[in-house]
This record gives C-alpha cells, sequence and structure tokens, in this order.
C-alpha cells in the first residue's frame, strides 16, 4: 500500500483523491474516443469492418419461345416493370391456328363416327340377341312337335303291326286294315314333317349365333374409331399446345432490363427475346482473401453503398460463401491490392430502398464482423479523395 501521510499530514485528502480519479477516467474515454474518431475518419475501415468492392447482380431470367418463328408483338420495353404472368410476347400463329382448325374438324368428324358405330353395336346386339332368343324358341317348340309326332308315330306302329296279324287271321276286314294303314303312314309322313321342321330351327338358331360375329366385327370398328378419335384429340391438344406456346409470358414478377429482338425477327426456339432480373432479390459479389473468409459466416449483417447514393446504405446480409477458393475474376476492381486466390461472397439485398439498386451498378460491401459502429467508404473516398 501507498502511505497516505507524511509525518503528521495526510499525503491527499478524501475529495482530492476523487477528483483524481474523474480526471484520469476523463483522460482515458477521451483518448479511446480519439481513436476511436481517428479510425472511422480514416481510410481504411475499422477492426470490426470487414470491406470489398464488387458489382450489384441478380437472378436473371431469360424469356425464350418454345416454338421458333416470327415474333409478331413485343409488349414491354427495357426499363418496364411486368407481373408474373404477364404477356410478353406474340409469336406469328397463323400456320399453327390453321392445323388448330384441322384438329378439330377431325376430333369432330370422328366423334360423329364413333357416335354413329356405338349406335350401330348396340343396334346389331339388339336384333342379334331377338334373333337368337326367336330361334331357340321356335327350335324349343319344333323339339316339342317332334316329341307328339314321335308318340303318335310309335302308337300307330303298333296298331299297324297289330292289325296286320288281325288281317291275315281274317279277324278284321281289309277296309279297316287300309284304314289303320292309312293312319300309320299319315304319322309317318307327319313325323318326318317335324324332324325336318327341327332341323329348320337348329338351322335358324346356327344362323342366328351367327350374328355374334357381326357383333364382333362392328365391336371391332367401334374400338378404332374410338383410338383415331383419341388420337385426333391428343393432336388436338398438342396443336393447341403449340398455339398457346405462341403467347409468352412473364415467368417471374421483376423488371426488364434488356430486350433482345425487335418485332419481325424471326427466331429460333430457346432464343432469348428479354432479360427479367427481380429487384427485390439483387446481391453484391464480392471477393474476398484466405486471411478474411475466415471471419466470414451467412448470416452476418452487412451494408451495401453505391457512388450514386453516397450517404444512403443498403441493409443486406451475407448468404453465399465460396466453399473453394478461385482466382479473382480480371473484371473486380478492389480497393486492395488484387491477389491471386480469394473466395466468392454474395451480400443479399435485404431491403432495395426506392428500387434503387440496380444490376450493373458497383458497390462497395461492408461486413460486420463485431461490435462497433458502421462505416461508409464512399463517404471516406468523398472526406478524402
Amino acid at each position: 500500500m501507498w502511505p497516505l501521510s507524511w509525518g503528521e499530514k495526510p499525503f491527499m485528502s478524501l475529495p482530492s483523491r476523487r477528483y483524481l480519479l474523474l480526471f484520469v477516467v476523463f483522460v482515458v474515454l477521451s483518448i479511446s474516443i480519439f481513436f476511436l474518431v481517428k479510425g472511422l475518419s480514416q481510410k481504411h475501415p475499422p477492426p470490426w469492418i470487414i470491406w470489398a468492392s464488387g458489382i450489384v447482380e441478380g437472378d436473371e431470367t431469360e424469356v425464350a419461345p418454345k416454338i421458333p418463328g416470327r415474333v409478331a408483338r413485343l409488349f414491354v420495353k427495357e426499363g418496364d416493370k411486368v407481373e408474373k404472368g404477364a404477356l410478353i410476347a406474340l409469336m406469328d400463329s397463323k400456320e399453327i391456328e390453321a392445323r388448330v382448325r384441322e384438329a378439330k374438324a377431325q376430333v369432330e368428324r370422328l366423334k360423329r363416327e364413333v357416335e354413329r358405330a356405338k349406335a350401330a353395336l348396340e343396334l346389331t346386339r339388339e336384333v342379334v340377341k331377338r334373333k337368337i332368343q326367336a330361334a331357340q324358341a321356335g327350335l324349343k317348340a319344333a323339339e316339342a312337335q317332334l316329341q307328339g309326332a314321335k308318340a303318335q308315330w310309335v302308337r300307330w306302329r303298333k296298331d299297324w303291326e297289330r292289325f296286320r296279324i288281325l288281317r291275315e287271321r281274317g279277324v278284321i276286314s281289309q277296309k279297316r286294315m287300309d284304314e289303320v294303314d292309312a293312319a300309320y303312314k299319315s304319322a309317318t309322313a307327319q313325323l318326318e314333317g317335324r324332324r325336318e321342321e327341327v332341323a329348320r330351327a337348329r338351322a335358324a338358331l346356327k344362323e342366328a349365333l351367327a350374328g355374334t360375329k357381326e357383333i364382333t366385327l362392328k365391336a371391332k370398328e367401334l374400338e378404332a374409331l374410338t383410338a383415331a378419335y383419341k388420337a385426333a384429340k391428343a393432336n388436338l391438344k398438342a396443336a393447341q399446345a403449340r398455339l398457346d406456346d405462341t403467347r409468352i409470358y412473364a415467368p417471374i414478377k421483376g423488371w426488364v432490363v434488356e430486350k433482345l429482338v425487335e418485332e419481325g425477327e424471326v427466331v429460333t426456339s430457346g432464343t432469348p427475346l428479354v432479360v427479367l432480373v427481380d429487384l427485390n432479390s439483387l446481391y453484391l459479389k464480392v471477393y474476398l482473401p484466405e486471411t478474411q473468409i475466415g471471419k466470414v459466416a451467412l448470416g452476418q449483417k452487412a451494408r451495401i453503398y453505391v457512388d450514386a447514393f453516397p450517404r444512403q446504405f443498403f441493409p443486406a446480409k451475407v448468404c453465399y460463401v465460396a466453399p473453394k477458393s478461385e482466382f479473382t475474376p480480371k473484371e473486380v476492381q478492389t480497393h486492395r491490392e488484387r491477389v491471386q486466390y480469394t473466395f466468392a461472397v454474395k451480400l443479399c439485398v435485404v431491403e432495395n430502398r426506392g428500387l434503387r439498386l440496380k444490376p450493373g451498378m458497383p458497390g462497395d460491401g461492408v461486413i460486420q464482423i463485431g461490435q462497433g459502429p458502421w462505416w461508409n467508404p464512399i463517404e471516406k473516398r468523398i472526406e478524402s479523395p
């Protein structure tokens, strides 16, 4: 401990010691503020800031037709804002419209033929069914009559045998024998007639059953027409889809940053007509050396500054850190001496205020890796040219 007295008198009174302590604190704070202000006013960033330059970019969407042809109409120009699903262009569709009309006519014709074939098949089935039923009933009746005729013939056959014996014995007269003989012959003729009727009934049933072949033929005809009808509908659908492809819509909500063709030009399928960019999804792509990349992490807060608005910042965050290093692209202009290997980092814009940021703008990205105030590199360049 330091002595608090010198002889009989105290070295320093208690109020004096307090004033001295406050003075020391004031000096320390003044020095800290001096160096902090000096650090913020200097051209190089403070240690809690990583600074890199790059180009504002956006994920471009090229709008192109699926089919080749002549560009009949263009409904947008560079700088236009378009909603998702907005009509961008029309391709010439006269030839395709003719194909659609032809395909529709083919579908209608085959539809009528299919309906006619269905009606003919149903009618044939009904007619054949009735013929078979009638033939089966006729055969059944003929067979029943044949059985009756057989029974009658058997009875007269027995009578004829019995009367023949009686005639030989002289018991009955010849006249009576002639009557029995005539009845027997009549029964025999009737039996033969019934047999012929059964044969005709069986032939009629066979002919009626043969009608099922006609049903099969008409069913095959209907099947072929139905297949052709389905193919025609598929052809119409394809033609309609091709016609729909002549109308080109915006796949995203964005802004037209480039128009690549003019009305009347003939293009192939896949040829870009315009380029769209969503100005609410821009990012600044910068390249950091290996000495700094370890301090950067996804989600870190960042700010983007551009020369057009030197005192305005655009809030951003680190949304991509390349897993591997690469040669720094030649077009990249950095504030430091170029290095051979760098890591690509994307600073995604959280809010594009007033949609002032545009793709292609050079910008400065400031990443906050520690506690401390923000630092505007453009202001420092203006203040310290």
